[in-house]
């Protein structure tokens, strides 16, 4: 009898998966996803919106962080209003009021025909405050806690930062004549403290009471209690040469001495004579074509020493970059500076160089030991002691101590690795995986450091002992810690703080917290893991947008959490200590679909390397049919196990969307690929051949019906496939290259950049130039086997792309279409280096599944593969109908003779070329 019922549930279950719809062009139209949420700073309310049901508009939710207590909109509201505070909720209608929802309750307040409004908080009160109803240039004040009002009349614009609220009236009815006016807000007195031609850019040094802004060329200043703004800088200001002129003003220093601000050169605006011939040498720092892009204005940091008034300039380069001491109890008195590279990096010319600057006076000291260094490998400490930099030659941490001018090595003699897993295999990421996330001990006493698994305890005076804060728990259990808030890169932690920390298991793909007592010595404390997805901070290829740094309430342990699953949507939790969860929001739209499920599979590559990858089934899955399977691939993807892929018509304008190809009775599988500098091709080779030679001995596999797809990287990945291998029954490439050796002397960016580097040491993994490494060129550009290709083969490019030259692929198609080769090239003029726009996504979409189901289905071939497009008929989708009568496409244009010649290349020995 239970056997029986339990066929019964089989059946019933089996048939409830059946009747459910697949993926279409419906389902994204109605698709929902969350918005970013806002969490009160008491931690209780947390605001977040809903978008898309249907297209364009939005459910405004508020509700409380122990789920008890909700709130929902739909509709009604303005798109991007919305303020939350720790006891209402504001916004504004569609009907021009404004709203005021006091939380926890369902009472609203409403204040009609006022179209904006905000929120302040000053001296243990919020402020509210808003246009009068009776004239939109009067400012309406209001005390939240005492509902007492205050009126500040004929007020055109305003400036509130805690306790400060500077207020701009016109003159006499003029606009371009105003006066600036700092109002009491406990008394409502208002005091005149300037007026003149209409002020701007006003900044406010609320700690040292104090603000300046700007009119024309000049720079007015003002501290509180003051009778009047007083002008700093006036036309011409001393120790700036000509041709800069005053640009904007950023801000206070923290000790509240100098202002910080920005000088601008103008480009040259006069119409060019006509050239004749422009000269481009082999002594050019800057290719010809990259210097015309620097003829615009260019834009240099400065500051301003309020006391005597002078003016003195920080930036000498455009993009020379500057990093100030980030503690707030130390001045900002020194930056640390990074000048832009000059050349490539190839030349004697190639280079980063470092400074150290005074703010006070510009005094600038040459760093020579950090020369060609990049700026993501060097970092200035909080409070300006130390500049921690790692050397990739010798791979090890260093520090040096700017008071003392020393240099120490950190790390010497620590048998770990500081690379990341994900990027061990390409030149130019052999750089640490924490430098950029460095935080510290008050004082600069020590600072944590990442290696590959683990986290580190450093003195950056080498006299203590380097401890490993997590106990090496990473490196022995195969998990990767990250720092679990964006709040901690940078910041200052004392010493009995606990540090939470994310957690991805490399083996399981497990993801979730830990959390350390930095104190305290041993193992961090396991908070929770499961086969979910909240933040991996993998440099991996997760699905876009998979990452969610947890919120934290700033006034109380609370946080809120995203947690998705290939299951379970991403949503929104609520916690306090990351063990146990409150669910916030409920959005569940995959239910309605024939959606996916995901296995980690683990094989033997060509090379003898032991390889992951995930398989996508249907949730509808049987076990006794036949599936075709499409390979899909780009780096490694394994990490993406517990991604929820949010269903779309084409993944990134160019590859093909998981879920609605498994959802129509697809299987996919992403083969993890690792390459070797200089033959990184065969890297792909040995790890998706040996993908599908593992998948085909699955019962469930139709080993006859397997496709390949890739699109950037991953397209030239499937070119080098289908001219080296006839395993697959169908291959789409979409935004690839074709010939390295021809792309390697090309200009990027429609013309303007150099792409030598891009070769030599950067995706392309060829470790050396075209000259020193000619063989290796040949081997991976997939043009010199065009011959050897048999498979049906779809390419697609767009006619400009950035990335992947159009020109570059057309190679690719001239020669098959020259070899007779079934070959179709989708051409788009709208996209660059993939698709944007809806209706050729649209399009591609179409056509790449139609595609896919002639050779992988055996359904009808549409009428564009057997008849093509002519020019009279582009845009006119007629060419989407199947045709019925059971054409297939027929061969090529090639002559008997032709033909035979090809036939013959087939079976013809590589050709060998000797160099000399």
């Amino acid at each position: 009898m239970r056997l029986f019922l339990t066929m019964i549930l089989f059946f019933c279950v089996n048939s409830l998966f059946a009747q459910k719809p697949v993926m279409d062009s419906t389902a994204y139209k109605t698709w929902p996803s969350l918005g970013g949420p806002i969490i009160s700073k008491n931690g209780q309310y947390v605001f977040y919106n809903i978008n898309n049901i249907p297209v364009g508009s939005r459910t405004f939710v508020v509700q409380s962080t122990d789920g008890k207590w909700k709130k929902e909109f739909k509709g009604g509201l303005i798109e991007n209003s919305g303020i939350l505070s720790d006891k209402y909720f504001l916004f504004n209608t569609k009907k021009d009021s404004m709203g005021m929802l006091t939380l926890g309750t369902d009472q609203i307040q409403y204040i009609p025909n006022t179209l904006w409004y905000n929120l302040k908080e000053s001296k243990g009160a919020e402020y509210l405050f808003y246009p009068s109803r009776l004239n939109s240039k009067d400012l309406v004040l209001k005390n939240l806690k005492t509902n007492k009002e205050r009126i500040f009349a004929n007020v055109d614009s305003w400036s509130f930062d805690k306790d400060v609220l500077v207020l701009f009236k016109s003159i006499n009815g003029n606009d371009q004549k105003q006066s600036v006016n700092i109002a009491d807000i406990a008394n409502g007195k208002v005091c005149k403290i300037w007026e003149g031609n209409k002020p701007e850019n006003l900044i406010l040094d609320v700690k040292h009471q104090q603000l300046a802004f700007k009119t024309g060329d000049s720079v007015w200043y003002y501290k509180m209690g003051s009778s009047q703004a007083v002008c700093i800088i006036g036309k011409n200001p001393k120790n700036i040469e000509e041709g800069l002129d005053l640009g904007y003003l950023s801000s206070f220093s923290k000790d509240g001495e100098r202002i910080f601000a920005s000088l601008t050169k103008k480009g040259n605006s006069k119409p060019q004579s006509k050239k004749v011939v422009e000269l481009w040498s082999y002594t050019d720092t800057v290719l010809q074509s990259e210097q015309k892009t620097e003829v615009g204005d260019q834009t240099y940091l400065a500051v301003i020493n309020i006391a005597d008034r002078n003016m003195i300039r920080l930036q000498h380069q455009t993009f020379a970059g500057l990093q100030f001491p980030t503690s707030e109890g130390v001045s900002d008195t020194i930056a640390l500076i990074q000048n832009p590279i000059i050349g490539d990096r190839w030349s004697m010319t190639y280079k980063w160089t470092w400074d150290l600057v005074s703010v006070k006076n510009g005094n600038r000291k040459k760093l020579n030991f950090l020369d060609n260094l990049k700026p993501f490998l060097v970092q200035l400490s909080p409070c300006g002691k130390y500049i921690i930099f790692f050397d990739t030659t010798k791979q090890n941490y260093f520090s040096y101590e700017i008071s003392t001018k020393t240099v120490r090595n950190l790390t010497k003699g620590l048998n770990v690795s500081w690379i990341g897993i994900d990027h061990n295999d390409r030149d130019d990421s052999k750089g640490a995986r924490g430098i950029t996330s460095l935080i510290w001990l008050e004082n600069d006493e020590s600072v944590f450091i990442y290696d590959r698994y683990d986290i580190w305890k450093i003195d950056p005076l080498d006299k203590q002992k380097a401890v490993n804060l997590t106990n090496g728990y990473g490196q022995k259990n195969n998990v990767i810690f990250n720092y679990a808030f964006d709040l901690f890169k940078g910041n200052i932690l004392n010493k009995n703080e606990k540090l939470y920390l994310t957690a991805f298991n490399n083996e399981n793909k497990s993801n979730g917290f830990f959390v350390k007592q930095l104190d305290k010595a041993g193992d961090p404390e396991l908070l929770h893991m499961g086969a979910y997805l909240y933040q991996t901070n993998i440099v991996g290829y997760v699905p876009d947008d998979s990452d969610f740094s947890p919120i934290k309430a700033m006034k109380s342990n609370m946080y809120v959490v995203r947690r998705m699953s290939t299951t379970d949507a991403p949503n929104y939790f609520s916690t306090k200590d990351f063990k146990t969860f409150t669910r916030l929001s409920d959005l569940q739209p995959q239910r309605k679909y024939n959606w996916y499920t995901t296995e980690l599979h683990t094989w033997k590559s060509l090379d003898g390397r032991t390889l992951k990858g995930i398989l996508y089934k249907p949730e509808n899955f049987d076990p006794n049919k036949k599936y075709p399977i499409i390979f899909h691939y780009y780096e490694r993807k394994s990490d993406g196990l517990n991604a929820f892929i949010t269903p779309t018509l084409l993944c990134n304008g160019c590859n093909i969307d998981i879920p609605t190809y498994v959802s129509n009775g697809y299987l996919v599988f992403t083969p993890d690929i690792y390459y070797k500098v200089g033959d990184a091709m065969q890297g792909t080779y040995d790890a998706v051949i040996s993908a599908a030679n593992y998948v085909s001995t699955l019962s469930f596999v139709n080993a006859k019906k397997m496709g390949i797809q890739g699109c950037s990287f991953g397209g030239l990945q499937t070119n080098y496939l289908v001219t080296h291998t006839n395993l697959f029954a169908a291959a789409e490439s979409s935004s690839g290259l074709a010939d390295l050796v021809s792309n390697y002397g090309s200009l990027g960016d429609r013309g303007i950049y150099n792409w030598q580097d891009f070769h030599e040491n950067g995706q392309l993994r060829m470790g050396g130039s075209l000259w020193e490494r000619p063989e290796v060129y040949i081997k991976n550009s997939p043009i010199f086997q065009a011959d050897k290709v048999t498979t049906p083969f779809l390419i697609m490019h767009t006619k400009i792309d950035d990335g992947c030259p159009f020109i570059n692929e057309i190679e690719l198609f001239m020669g098959l279409r020259r070899l007779g080769k079934k070959t179709w090239m989708l051409v788009y003029p709208k996209g660059n280096h993939g698709l944007s726009d809806k209706d050729e996504v649209k399009d591609l979409s179409t056509r790449m599944m139609q595609f896919f189901d002639h050779y992988l289905k055996d359904k009808p071939a549409p009428f564009w593969m057997l008849d093509g497009i002519r020019p009279s008929k582009e845009g006119i989708n007629d060419s989407f109908k199947l045709d019925d009568t059971g054409r297939t496409p027929g061969s090529g244009l090639l002559s008997p003779i032709e033909q035979k010649k090809v036939d013959s290349l087939m079976t013809r020995k590589p050709v060998t070329i000797t160099l000399k």
